[in-house]
């Protein structure tokens, strides 16, 4: 039987206009040279939790419960534990624990509407309402600062280019699976 051939080594991704440092750079931290737009994108959504979590502490909240508690509010009839968790791309064991605290804190409540089953619905409880009221000046002055010097059409091309990827990303998700190897990742007999 013949051997196993070596694997090739990785090549680095390469985007338009990211830095290609793998040390020390002038323009910021450290890059990784493998996947520098994917680095700045973790550290972009973790700059925006930390901000976020600032921005609404003194109501109690977190930025996850924050954005939960207005993907409740933003819709018009009450959703169903699969369809905010659908919207997040989180398992709807991660929605339901959030819900369980937030109903704990009297922000959301559980419900069952007649004729649907065992179908469980998330609503506000008017404490909840409440609060979302009071982050609504933080969002503004939150999105004014983030977006501060893009465009209208700006902001509508990095959201069309952003939706792309999440859509390689849901398609790579789909392709591995929770049991399979990473990509790339080689398998041995």
């Amino acid at each position: 039987m013949d051997p196993m051939p070596e694997p090739a080594e990785p090549q680095p991704l390469r985007f338009p206009g990211a830095c290609a440092c793998v040390g020390p750079c002038s323009s910021g931290p450290r890059r990784w040279k493998e996947a520098p737009l994917a680095q700045r994108l973790f550290i972009i959504h973790n700059m925006m939790m930390r901000i976020g979590d600032r921005l609404v502490a003194h109501l109690g909240l977190t930025s996850s419960r924050w954005l939960m508690l207005g993907a409740v509010a933003n819709r018009s009839e009450p959703p169903m534990l699969s369809d905010l968790s659908n919207d997040a791309l989180l398992s709807v064991q991660n929605v339901s624990r959030m819900v369980a605290c937030m109903e704990e804190d009297g922000l959301l409540e559980r419900f069952t509407k007649p004729g649907t089953g065992r179908a469980t619905y998330i609503r506000l409880t008017d404490r909840g309402r409440e609060v979302h009221e009071r982050t609504k000046d933080q969002a503004r002055l939150f999105a004014e600062g983030f977006l501060a010097g893009l465009s209208a059409d700006d902001v509508e091309r990095i959201e069309s280019e952003l939706e792309r990827l999440i859509g390689n990303l849901t398609n790579i998700e789909n392709r591995t699976g929770e049991s399979a190897p990473p990509i790339g990742a080689e398998v041995r007999a």
